[in-house]
């Protein structure tokens, strides 16, 4: 059985073909239109290359799946957004209407089988279009991890902006089965909370949490903006909290597209793009990521009372990008294994629907995904004869590990274009920059490169049998989705890859998932006696990561590496 699960029209539209329950290939779209992120957008490029890479047209396929359950948005979800409104915001605005009515209409299931039929015809497949199915948008979450993290049974907390009406969703997970045990719904969101800080602080909403929550690392406890915050959002130790979303999207906007006024006019210090970096922004940070971090752990504290729950905690919707929240989950005493997948946004959400109906049409697909190398991969001999065409000059090289090994040692930085694309945000030695972690200088010069704030850190990746050695507590860690503190006498080893707060976020890399990788750490290892290597994705500030040779020449090229490793062919600029 064939079942193809897309996910578009918001975050990351994503495109997987999942075969009698195993995944067999996934995208995401912006790998392939080179619109980082490509909100709004349907996965077109994805789909077609899903298709092209499995050798199936779409008269093989038997289902289509889409992880929201649009069903709801006929009547239930436009009488539970106006009673809602009516009952928590103070006053009407208009344009709060506007955006949530779009949002209402946007997923009606009528136009979201027009839109999708309508993709499938313009990328030119022809044939019968399947029944197309939904699945609710938290369930295709808790189906993305629970079902890979390799777990007979486990609690599943899914945290994101909103999923129909649910915003965070606490689920039990046994056997292939998934039932809900309690959610917070719309307009409780964490994920709507952690945004409009994001937006607030100059960067761009669903696209650079990730610098709020490395900012936050600057900052400092600043108890005129915590009394602030407890104005808007506000929580307990048995795992309950609330949040007054007039500052977010139920409010009046003019300043910011998620930021309400409200926001505007209580925290004062709006910060524009390009505008300098303030401490009462970094203040501002920390306590966004601090209120965030105790108030999931209230809620895992929680599960950790009930009389079922063993010790293990799986995670995922936008909010378990937080590396920072997951590794403060993973130090908590009652937390003994913990699984997060490459894909825990919006783009996981599509491989959990497509799973999840697998599992609802009687095929088994549980596994213990270690690997995030799905997407499209390219041959020596596409790549030599792509190099002759364009007459880039190359050195073929058989033990091109330890060649990049040795440049890496003379502080060199590389490209490493290698294998079957990554899913999900981060390189994970597929698609990235590499640099020695030894020489803290490197890390000015691979942001420079990125065109990169200086502040923002890198990450490492270390080889599995050294993350012992190298971590506080290590624990499984394959998708670099854990920060872990690094022990004193290591960081003034690895300084590159260490952060301000002494965290650092790493990929554990094994043998058997990635030889070769592991094998270029080993070897480098071999001369510098560190068995760590800077890894950083092979993009450039405000481009998605590379996907095909051709953007891996055109972003080698535009940037200062002297080296690219791009599978066996060395080149040097």
């Amino acid at each position: 059985m064939n079942v193809l699960g897309i996910t578009g029209l918001g975050v990351s539209p994503a495109a997987c073909l999942v075969q009698n329950g195993q995944l067999i290939v996934m995208a995401e779209e912006e790998r392939f239109n080179r619109l980082k992120g490509s909100f709004g957008l349907v996965p077109e490029k994805a789909t077609r290359f899903c298709l092209n890479y499995a050798k199936l047209t779409l008269d093989d396929i038997d289902f289509i799946v889409f992880p929201w359950n649009t069903y709801r948005y006929k009547f239930y979800m436009p009488y539970f957004f106006f009673s809602t409104y009516i009952r928590r915001s103070p006053k009407l605005h208009t344009d709060a209407l506007i955006l949530k009515l779009e949002e209402l209409l946007k997923y009606h299931p009528n136009r979201i089988k027009q839109i999708i039929v309508f993709m499938l015809r313009r990328i030119g497949l022809k044939g019968t279009v399947p029944p197309i199915e939904f699945i609710p948008h938290h369930i295709a979450h808790a189906a993305s991890t629970f079902y890979l993290s390799g777990f007979d049974n486990a609690y599943i907390l899914i945290i994101d902006g909103s999923g129909e009406d649910r915003c965070t969703t606490i689920f039990k997970g046994e056997n292939l089965e998934i039932r809900e045990k309690k959610s917070f719904r719309i307009p409780d969101s964490l994920g709507w909370f952690y945004q409009s800080i994001t937006e607030f602080l100059g960067f761009l909403p669903n696209k650079d949490e990730g610098k709020t929550m490395a900012l936050a690392s600057y900052g400092r406890y600043n108890k005129i903006v915590y009394s602030k915050f407890k104005k808007m959002i506000s929580f307990n130790e048995s795992g309950n909290y609330k949040y007054d979303a007039s500052y977010s999207f139920l409010g009046k906007h003019i300043h910011g597209t998620i930021y309400s006024e409200k926001m505007f006019k209580l925290l004062r210090d709006a910060r524009l793009p390009q505008e300098p970096i303030k401490q009462i922004h970094m203040d501002i940070a920390f306590a966004a990521q601090d209120i965030l971090e105790k108030i999931v752990i209230s809620i895992v504290k929680d599960i950790s009372r009930l009389p079922d729950y063993n010790r293990k905690i799986c995670i995922a919707g936008g909010v378990g990008l937080n590396c920072k929240l997951n590794g403060v989950i993973s130090a908590e005493d009652s937390v003994e294994q913990i699984y997060i997948p490459p894909v825990t946004n919006d783009a996981g959400s599509a491989l959990g629907a497509a799973l999840y109906l697998s599992k609802e049409k009687g095929y088994n697909p549980k596994i213990k995904m270690e690997s995030a190398y799905w997407g499209p991969e390219f041959s020596n001999s596409t790549i030599k004869k792509l190099l002759n065409r364009l007459g880039i000059k190359f050195k073929e090289d058989s033990r091109i590990e330890s060649t990049v090994a040795r440049l890496l040692a003379q502080d060199y930085i590389v490209g490493w274009f290698q294998g079957r694309m990554e899913i999900g945000p981060r390189a994970l030695g597929n698609r990235s920059i590499l640099a020695t972690p030894v020489n803290i200088e490197i890390r000015n010069k691979v942001n420079m490169i990125k065109n990169r704030e200086m502040w923002r850190p890198f990450a490492p990746s270390i080889l599995y049998e050294a993350s012992n050695d190298y971590l506080d507590k290590s624990r499984e860690s394959p998708f670099m989705n854990l920060a872990f503190e690094v022990p004193e006498k290591i960081k003034n080893n690895i300084p590159a890859v260490v952060h301000v707060d002494n965290t650092t976020r790493p990929h554990l890399v094994k043998k058997e998932i990635n030889p070769k990788y592991h094998r270029l750490i080993n070897e480098f290892s071999q001369i510098s006696k560190t068995p760590v290597i800077l890894n950083t994705s092979f993009n450039i500030n405000g481009e998605p990561i590379v996907c095909t040779p051709e953007d891996c020449l055109k972003t080698f090229y535009a940037s200062e590496m002297k080296y690219l490793a791009i599978e066996d062919f060395l080149i040097y600029k």
